[in-house]
């Protein structure tokens, strides 16, 4: 059995009426089971006041999670709000580990939280949630794919921290009420509990015709397509280069990409064309893939969070949970309407059972399946990604 309660306040700055706030809307007294786990999402300042410390000392059980720019949960949405999921289970063992300082792309420090969340466990986990810092030296690929290499490939959902600083100085990943910038943390969960999981990226009605194979990358930096540069590649699709001498608006055209080994395509970013005509994106994209370009719009990222809604909701079965993160970039995308994929959310679960919370990220983190039905963890990029339980 799974049970879950949510969550939500906007009171900042007094801590003893937050948890009070928070403790009256989870109503979880004499509910719980025998395992339980709270996952947060908080506006920065929250940190600052003392708020999730209070509130850790309040719960008898561990909050794990992120600041965000914006989140919903219980009915309720906002831009300085903190929102709270609680997981209860007599089935399913939760079990948090964090990792040291990461400075640079050492996956030491990633053992460090793997190995402190699954220490005295003889079995494997059935899934992982991981809530990462955004770094300016780390990239997304550095926790999906090492996370991967340490678990053993075991399902792994999560988010990179944000906030409302231009520069995302204030991000942090939260653990047992203590905050960090630079740290990473994890969260197993152990038992017969297979995960669902949904993504929104982009329409096909919204992605250029054309292919192209990369023939050129190194990380995260593509270098070349049809052996073009990227520049070059995007003039030939009907692009067009400003007095600068660059193409407008490079954000508002996300590459689809198609990794050519049978899994689901997913979305990167482009941030920005070096000199060379090179594209530095969000993520990796290797030799021999096969990409599209695509153009998002607020019309865009509205319709195809709807259709990832309408797969998760058309199941036939009403899940206790859904836990959501989409891209930062599609917050601002939205422009003058930027909660609008939040009061989707909100809207679309109004009288449903399911518990829920959503947030949004700097790196979405899920998996994707394979056609034989399996999944591979892939990070994603402009997407809006749901984990179901």
């Amino acid at each position: 059995m799974l049970r879950s309660f949510s969550a939500c306040t906007d009171e900042i700055d007094d801590a003893e009426r937050a948890v009070s706030d928070l403790i009256r809307g989870l109503d979880f007294e004499g509910n719980l089971l025998n395992n339980t786990v709270g996952i947060l999402s908080c506006f920065a300042e929250f940190l600052e006041t003392g708020i999730i410390e209070a509130l850790q000392k309040t719960l008898p059980f561990d909050i794990i999670g992120t600041t965000t720019i914006a989140n919903a949960a219980a009915g309720t949405l906002g831009e300085t709000s903190l929102c709270l999921l609680v997981i209860t289970s007599d089935d399913i063992e939760f079990s948090l580990g964090l990792s040291g300082p990461i400075s640079g792309e050492d996956p030491e420090t990633l053992k460090q939280a793997y190995r402190d969340a699954s220490s005295g466990r003889e079995s494997r986990p059935a899934f992982m949630f991981s809530f990462a810092p955004l770094l300016f030296n780390t990239g997304v690929d550095f926790f999906v794919e090492n996370l991967d290499e340490i678990s053993g490939g075991i399902p792994n959902f999560g988010t990179l921290a944000v906030d409302h600083n231009a520069d995302y100085h204030d991000s942090q990943v939260i653990f047992r009420g203590q905050s960090w910038r630079d740290r990473c943390a994890v969260l197993l969960a152990y038992g017969d509990c297979v995960p669902d999981f949904y993504i929104g990226t982009i329409s096909d009605e919204k992605v250029f015709p054309e292919k192209g194979a990369v023939t050129a990358s190194q990380g995260n930096q593509l270098q070349s397509v049809n052996n073009k540069s990227v520049t070059d590649y995007l003039l030939s699709l009907g692009l067009t280069k400003n007095e600068e001498g660059s193409i407008t608006g490079i954000n508002s055209f996300p590459i689809i990409v198609d990794f050519n080994d049978g899994t689901e395509p997913v979305v990167r970013a482009m941030f920005a064309l070096t000199p060379d005509g090179s594209a530095v994106c969000g993520g990796k994209i290797p030799v021999g893939s096969i990409l599209s370009i695509g153009r998002f719009d607020a019309d865009e990222i509205i319709d195809s969070s709807t259709a990832a809604l309408n797969k998760a909701l058309s199941k036939g079965r009403e899940y206790s949970l859904l836990l959501a993160y989409s891209c930062i970039g599609r917050y601002f995308t939205l422009e003058y309407k930027q909660l609008a994929e939040l009061e989707l959310l909100v809207s679309r679960m109004k009288g449903r059972k399911t518990n829920y919370m959503m947030a949004y990220s700097g790196g979405e983190i899920c998996p994707v399946r394979t056609r034989d039905g399996k999944t591979v963890n892939r990070s994603h990029n402009n997407s809006f990604v749901i984990c179901a339980l």
